[in-house]
């Protein structure tokens, strides 16, 4: 005789299941005979046992009528039942999760490997929940570390805070030394984009103590990465640095990101020819993919090809990444290529395209979040500002509060370089000059005395030039050429020989200018021409060659403009009124207004607009996802805008969450 079973239990198993559901599977989660459970699923008049056996959407019916705890216990069973029967890890774990519970001793292994999947297919919220679990189901102090640094790197590329919970987490496990030795490199680089030196040289401290072979590769890139973006470490922790330099890496056929990643910036910064580093910069960005793992190295390589003044190149892969990043949903992603776009684009010239991605990389993810990193940006930025005359906004940009340590490290360097020069461009020369004294201090206490990082013995020429002290101008101006060895062997020395016709005869002037003008034109930027063309063009008028002064200062007045250098266009126009033209930034106007809402769509761009997530947004309004969906997409219509970050330019925000073009 059968055993008897309701036809609402046998619906319950197969809800529970889902996809998996069969007659078998059925009869052993309820623990009832395979004839009583097809007896049921014939009188529930259900598909056959060889397929799924229920509809989704009525199976998501009967679990909501289901008590939740019976719903739970039938959810831990389907776990254990699929794992047995060797069901893929993924299917597992949504059992698990729907569980809320891991109690089986395979659970955290699942979850992980479940957890991988996800962020591999960009399920960052899945991936979440699932690391989520996993922690909660390990014991081991050394395991939790290890998965709370892998939540704090998934939470990261969707906005990299230091207040999350996993982030305390990591924080906590660092203080207390359980942090698996080939996680700390991990660690470290999330502690000091915040600026957590503290916490920083504790990681470091015991990285210099465990097995550098259980964390090689990393490791290797995290020493270089040390002694390019954080000097003052690296020079903490030299006993690791030595330990990691006498390490022999093997050799690989296809080399690991980070193993190129720290050949790159090790010769990048040991003088390596500027054409192995291309070459490497390129395979680098060639052959490995955008991810979790990989967004520093990739950034690195960028970072060389804008270094060593490969600026097509590099502004052609900013837009690569940027765009992947934007189709991934990665928003810390796109800040960090939008920002290392903005300074691509001002080393270029073009000052209006410096500033329009200085502005997003501003603003997709809120901007106290940005850490030490945040320098990039600002940097751009502000010297965009400045060279479009817009000198109250560029000082806006200046109060915004930066970390302390941004400037232990190379970040802070551009930004004391775009501080100074709008010193300069406002009448306060003697702080200026201070600023780029402070730079150089900098740059030669971290053995970091490079042209291609930040010029600032030009800039103190500059300076000098401004306070009416031309001795001193043409000393350091001659210094940097006599370090580069020959004014052609580095765009900046274009820029010395600039300074130094200031400070000559106007028929020396000439000649300096001439040779200037031909470094400038093989250089690649347009602005630094203009500059030069513009002066040149004075310094035939002023020995009588009229005719090629007004030719000059016509190209130079055209590249002017072209870049959006509205102070330098504005000199070579000798004051005259010149036709308007288009805002800095793309971003700042908006030809349709939020009053074109309706108060549902308002309301749902309002929460966009300060940073909520879909899912967050729908709880807040108590809306599904679709619905929140479906409104933004009728914003973006009605507003006439692209993405999501730019409806930071239609409602007002928090000024720390928001950097708005125009004021």
């Amino acid at each position: 005789m059968h055993q008897q079973i309701s036809q609402s239990e046998v619906g319950q198993a197969m809800a529970v299941l889902g996809n998996a559901s069969t007659v078998g599977l059925v009869a052993e989660l309820l623990a009832a005979d395979e004839t009583a459970v097809r007896t049921a699923v014939r009188r529930l008049a259900v598909g056959s046992s060889a397929r799924a056996l229920f509809d989704l959407d009525i199976g998501a019916r009967i679990l909501r009528d289901t008590p939740a705890q019976v719903r739970r216990e039938l959810h831990c069973r389907a776990a254990k039942l699929l794992h047995d029967n060797g069901f893929p890890a993924t299917t597992v774990a949504e059992q698990l999760v729907a569980a809320g519970a891991a109690d089986y001793p395979w659970a955290a292994e699942v979850l992980l490997t479940a957890a991988a999947e996800a962020l591999a297919n960009d399920q960052i919220d899945r991936a979440v929940d699932l690391l989520e679990l996993a922690y909660r189901a390990t014991r081991d102090p050394a395991d939790r570390a290890a998965i709370a640094i892998r939540l704090v790197r998934a939470e990261w590329r969707i906005s990299p805070s230091n207040r999350t919970r996993n982030y305390t987490r990591v924080r906590a496990a660092v203080r207390a030394g359980r942090v698996p030795t080939a996680r700390l490199p991990s660690a470290v680089m999330f502690l000091l984009w915040h600026g957590q030196v503290q916490h920083a040289d504790q990681a470091l401290g015991q990285l210099d103590c465990g097995r550098l072979d259980e964390a090689t590769p990393k490791v290797d890139f995290l020493c270089a990465w040390l002694r390019s973006s954080h000097p003052p470490h690296a020079q903490r922790h030299q006993r690791l640095l030595a330990a990691q330099a006498r390490r022999r890496p093997a050799i690989a056929a296809r080399p690991s990101p980070h193993v190129l990643g720290a050949q790159l910036l090790t010769g990048l910064f040991t003088g390596r020819p500027l054409d192995e580093t291309v070459t490497l910069a390129q395979r680098l960005l060639t052959c490995h993919r955008l991810a979790s793992s990989t967004v520093e190295t990739l950034a690195a390589a960028v970072h060389c090809l804008i270094y060593t003044d490969r600026l097509d190149t590099a502004a052609a892969w900013c837009d690569s990444l940027l765009a992947e990043a934007e189709a991934r949903q990665a928003p810390t992603w796109q800040s960090i290529f939008a920002g290392l776009r903005a300074e691509t684009m001002l080393r270029k010239g073009n000052v209006r395209a410096a500033a329009d991605d200085a502005v997003l990389a501003l603003n997709h993810v809120p901007a106290e979040h940005l850490g030490v990193w945040i320098g990039t940006p600002i940097a751009a930025l502000v010297r965009a500002l400045t060279l479009a005359g817009r000198h109250a906004d560029a000082e806006a940009q200046l109060q915004r509060p930066v970390p302390r340590a941004m400037f232990e490290s190379r970040f802070g360097l551009p930004y004391l370089h775009a501080q100074g020069h709008h010193q300069l461009a406002v009448g306060r020369a003697d702080e200026a000059l201070r600023t780029f004294r402070r730079c150089g201090y900098l740059m030669r206490r971290w053995h970091m005395d490079f042209p291609w990082l930040v010029p600032w013995r030009n800039d103190i020429a500059a300076a000098h030039l401004a306070l009416g002290d031309s001795r001193h101008a043409r000393s350091v101006a001659t210094r940097h050429l006599d370090l580069l060895g020959a004014a052609s062997q580095h765009r900046t020395g274009g820029v010395s020989l600039r300074l130094l016709a200031a400070t000559a005869d106007r028929y020396q002037r000439v000649r300096l200018l001439r040779d200037a003008t031909a470094i400038a034109r093989s250089g690649g930027c347009d602005l630094e021409l203009a500059t030069v063309l513009g002066e040149l063009g004075a310094a035939h008028r002023a020995v009588g060659d009229h005719d090629k002064s007004r030719m000059l200062i016509r190209e130079a007045t055209r590249l002017a403009e072209s870049c959006g250098a509205d102070t330098l266009l504005h000199d070579l126009l000798g004051h005259r009124p010149h036709h308007p033209r288009q805002p800095i930034s793309r971003l700042s106007t908006h030809p349709n207004g939020p009053d074109t809402l309706s108060p549902a769509e308002r309301r749902v761009a309002e929460l966009a607009a300060n940073g909520k997530r879909n899912r967050d947004i729908a709880a807040a309004l108590d809306i599904t996802t679709s619905t929140v969906e479906q409104h933004l997409t009728r914003v973006y219509r009605k507003l006439e805008i692209a993405r999501r970050t730019e409806l930071t330019f239609v409602f007002g925000t928090h000024p720390k969450t928001a950097v708005t073009a125009t004021h």
